[in-house]
């Protein structure tokens, strides 16, 4: 495992904001893992964990933690059983998937990596379907300890999960799923067609992706943004975007303040309590919201 010292985080992220950890190293194995975990414990710094960056900005200046990118990536498949590691792209899967006739298309165009798609429970729409209604177990690494966790113990909710309920958190290392069956023709034309839409309807350059959760209601943020009259307001290098209101974009030079300034800006404006599905990270490892 290499760990490098004051690393630039921005460029890890895909909206391309944040400041330097003081640790960082990609992990592959469980045993790189386990001993990051253990230089953290030993730095008394927290152990932040990255996927693919792409719902994530960290603050300006140094992050004091130890920053892990999850880049274990196998996935085996047995019938309608898949175990896939944390680091798998969720694109990737879904279009492999497809090959062998199983169904995740519900889940196309969705950024990010499994680990982190596990952790958000993402899906499409408050009423739609949501990864969890796959999962079987998830192998996870919780203070030292390797663990298995039920479906149940997960406590998955819309767009939430024990890992957005904790403040500390196990790290997922290993998903197993139970995948149902369809003609891969069928499969494969739905990916295109959703894709498509996608594409249509979302922007995806210098972007973490969707910023706030949907209301108990069902009521979709970016109504409630747009009904405000908030749609392609900008602050600094931040703007909501023109394409989809609960899209913030790096239009520029972008910082974290100018971010987290705009996400205060929306939740006042708007007039009701909106849920950040941006991680927002801080300076000293938390979140800001």
């Amino acid at each position: 495992m290499q760990i490098q010292e004051n690393c630039p985080l921005g460029p890890k992220t895909t909206m391309r904001i944040g400041g330097s950890a003081r640790y960082f190293s990609d992990v592959a194995t469980r045993g790189e893992l386990a001993q990051a975990w253990a230089l953290a414990q030993e730095k008394q710094l927290p152990l932040i964990v990255l996927g693919a960056g792409s719902n994530t900005i960290f603050a300006d200046g140094e992050i004091a933690a130890f920053v892990v990118r999850i880049k274990a990536s196998r996935m085996q498949q047995s019938g309608t059983t898949v175990t896939a590691e944390a680091g798998c792209y969720l694109a990737s899967l879904v279009s492999e998937l497809a090959t062998y006739g199983l169904d995740l298309s519900a889940l196309t165009g969705i950024p990010g990596t499994l680990g982190g798609a596990v952790a958000g429970n993402v899906g499409q729409g408050i009423h739609g379907v949501w990864i969890d209604r796959f999962i079987t177990s998830v192998t996870v690494f919780d203070e030292g300890k390797w663990k298995t966790l039920s479906r149940e113990a997960c406590r998955f909710g819309y767009r939430d999960s024990l890992w957005k309920q904790a403040s500390s958190a196990p790290i997922i290392w290993e998903v197993v799923m139970s995948i149902p069956e369809r003609d891969p023709t069928m499969i494969q034309e739905d990916v295109k067609n959703l894709l498509a839409r996608r594409i249509e309807t979302q922007p995806h350059l210098k972007t973490a992706g969707s910023c706030f959760a949907s209301l108990p209601d069902g009521t979709p943020a970016w109504k409630l943004i747009d009904a405000a009259g908030l749609r392609g307001m900008t602050i600094g290098g931040v703007q909501i975007a023109e394409k989809h209101a609960n899209f913030l974009l790096n239009i520029g030079s972008a910082t974290y303040a100018d971010a987290v300034a705009i996400v205060k800006a929306v939740r006042e404006k708007v007039g009701v309590p909106l849920d950040v599905e941006m991680r927002c990270i801080e300076p000293d490892g938390t979140l800001a919201f």
